[in-house]
């Protein structure tokens, strides 16, 4: 099977119109959509296909993984000094909105069948967003469980600097599976309300 280099970044930071920032980052990938190899990433202005489109496994984190994404995200912060966030469950619901729509679409893509933005989807319900930040990942589901989606969003520099904004407080993490579970999708939402 032959494989492509696929060089791109998963963070975009949107807040009150400020632009999308991103970073390179590689990871391999194989041609068949069907089929990816490891973690694939985006920048957020391309959808890039993961999987073929069909019916998505959406399933909430249990109590335990999701103390765990807050445990991980929140040492990150302190390490630089930055006060501890908390979930929102606002938040949580947009990410796990994302996540769902990402894997019945069979793509990683910041924008939504109904939004064109985390900003956007956090307003839809409710959240009133002073700043707002997302970062997605998609990929194989046996190297793309909790601790390794962790594990690349606190290695990446882009994915990084969405976790340290110093004005964030609340976060939201969802996750969902394509139908046959070999594709993990991912999105987490950090956010500070007015």
């Amino acid at each position: 099977m032959r494989h492509i280099l696929v060089l791109a970044a998963l963070a975009s930071l949107v807040s009150c119109g400020a632009p999308q920032t991103a970073s390179i980052q590689e990871a391999s990938v194989s041609t068949n959509p069907a089929t990816p190899r490891g973690i694939v990433r985006t920048d957020g202005h391309e959808a890039v296909s993961v999987a073929f489109a069909s019916s998505a496994r959406c399933e909430a984190l249990n109590s335990s993984e999701a103390a765990r994404a807050l445990d991980r995200t929140n040492a990150v912060r302190a390490a630089e000094g930055l006060p501890m966030l908390r979930v929102n469950s606002k938040l949580q619901k947009a990410a796990e909105q994302q996540a769902c729509d990402m894997a019945g679409r069979g793509v990683m893509d910041h924008r939504g069948v109904a939004s064109t933005g985390p900003g956007m989807r956090v307003k839809q319900l409710g959240y009133r967003p002073r700043i707002t930040a997302e970062n997605i990942a998609a990929g194989s589901a046996s190297l793309f469980d909790l601790e390794g989606v962790l594990h690349e969003w606190a290695t990446s520099a882009r994915h990084r600097e969405n976790m340290v904004i110093p004005q964030m407080r609340e976060m939201g993490i969802g996750r969902a599976y394509s139908a046959d579970g070999r594709h993990a999708y991912w999105s987490v939402v950090y956010s500070a309300p007015k």
